[in-house]
């Protein structure tokens, strides 16, 4: 930019394309967190002390994994998205700018 023209990385778009991949392998980790917190519903068993000291514990972590998975993809995926957009807007100005400096 120091010549006074826009240059966007012609590999921008790939780059915001990646975001949608890896929300998407996120959302596989919830599915697997999911099978994981059903097989400890039944793993640690019900009614003794050691039983509710380990749901105590895995319920409450389970369910931050949970959410923080769930979070994550969100995230990742509104980045692929509106980066993806703003990929193409400022790719479309790249070429109007040069467009205007040719003349």
């Amino acid at each position: 930019m120091a010549d006074g023209t826009l240059s966007v990385p012609g590999d921008l778009p790939r780059r915001f394309t990646q975001f949608g991949t890896i929300s998407r392998i996120v959302g596989e980790l919830g599915v697997l967190n999911d099978h994981i917190n059903l097989e400890n519903r039944t793993a640690g068993g019900k009614d003794d002390v050691y039983a509710k000291e380990y749901h105590k514990f895995v319920d409450s972590t389970g369910k931050g994994l949970t959410y923080g998975l769930e979070g994550l993809s969100d995230l990742l995926e509104m980045v692929g998205i509106s980066g993806n957009n703003a990929s193409v807007i400022l790719n479309d100005a790249e070429d109007d700018a040069n467009h205007i400096a040719a003349g």
